[in-house]
Parts: structure tokens; sequence; C-alpha cells
């Protein structure tokens, strides 16, 4: 299944050829990892090849965003699929830096959210994000989600507390966005 999300950009299901690039590299990377927990912890080839070995179920789906001339820039997934509460949570990383500012994210979460909605039935969609990452507060109000609530102290990074936000869409908001 691919998806063309501009000229330039795809998004396509992740492959086993994908953790001989540059992929791997990108959760040493501690600018990328930020905001998420991909850094804390060395991840060996071993690890990297059990996750894509995990996928074949349908607890989560993972597309590769990709560049025509770039190849495999970043991924975005469903995760935690749930088809009796019909909701997942929405990450995205961006790891080729080069791709950042290019507003591909927020082209692939459209894809992903509508393909959530209108393919794998989902009612609601959700991500939860620190307070201090703009990007991804500013990326999830882009997508039409609502702030649902706030964790507080809930991530610990760069050695300090930090809030966790949480959004929200439902499907009958996506639609009237959309039509």
């Amino acid at each position: 299944m691919i998806y063309q999300l501009s000229q330039d950009y795809y998004v396509r299901g992740l492959q086993e050829n994908d953790l001989d690039g540059d992929y791997p590299t990108w959760f040493e990377d501690q600018e990328i990892n930020n905001y998420n927990s991909h850094g804390k912890f060395p991840k060996n080839k071993y690890w990297f090849q059990s996750y894509y070995d995990s996928l074949n179920n349908e607890e989560h789906l993972v597309w590769a965003i990709c560049h025509t001339s770039d190849g495999h820039i970043g991924n975005i997934s469903l995760q935690s699929i749930s088809f009796i509460n019909r909701n997942a949570e929405l990450a995205i990383l961006i790891g080729n830096k080069k791709h950042w500012g290019q507003s591909v994210g927020i082209r692939a979460a459209e894809a992903l959210i509508k393909h959530g909605f209108l393919k794998l039935n989902l009612e609601r969609i959700y991500c939860g994000t620190a307070d201090t990452n703009l990007g991804m507060k500013n990326l999830a109000l882009k997508l039409g989600m609502t702030e649902e609530g706030r964790r507080r102290n809930h991530l610990f990074l760069e050695g300090n507390w930090v809030d966790a936000i949480e959004y929200g869409i439902l499907r009958t908001e996506f639609i009237k966005r959309n039509s």
C-alpha cells in the first residue's frame, strides 16, 4: 500500500531493507529523540529485526515516510490499535533532519488518520506529547485534534519533569473537517 503525499513524498509499509539504511542511526541522535524514549537505551540490530518481525499483527500499523531522492526519512504509525474500542495512538518520527519543516509530517499524518478512519473503521485517534514539544502540539492542532487532558509531571526529559498533553480526534470530527 502506497499513498502519494506530494510530488516528492510518499508513504509505504516499512520494509526489512529499511533496517540496513540510516533508520537505526536515528535512534542514536538525541535531537531526533528529544521527546520520545528511543534515545534512552542503545538498540542493536537484533532489536530492530525483532521490532520489524513484530509488525505482522493487527496491533500496530507502521508506514515508512519516503522521499523520491532520499528514500526512507521517517516513520509514522498507529499503535495500540484496539478493534474492540476502535481507537489507536498516532506516533511519528522524522529521522532525516533535512526534511524537518517541510510539512511532510502533516501530510503523512493526514493520510494515516484517513486510513485509520476509512479503512480500519476506527472511531478515535489520539496522541500524547511533552508540553515542551511545540512541533507535535502544533501538528496535533493542525490535524484537528482537541486537547483532551494533561498528565502532570508525567515525563522526565533532560533532567526535568514535564507535563504530557493528550490530544484526540473522532471520526465524525475528521469527516466534517474534510468534507
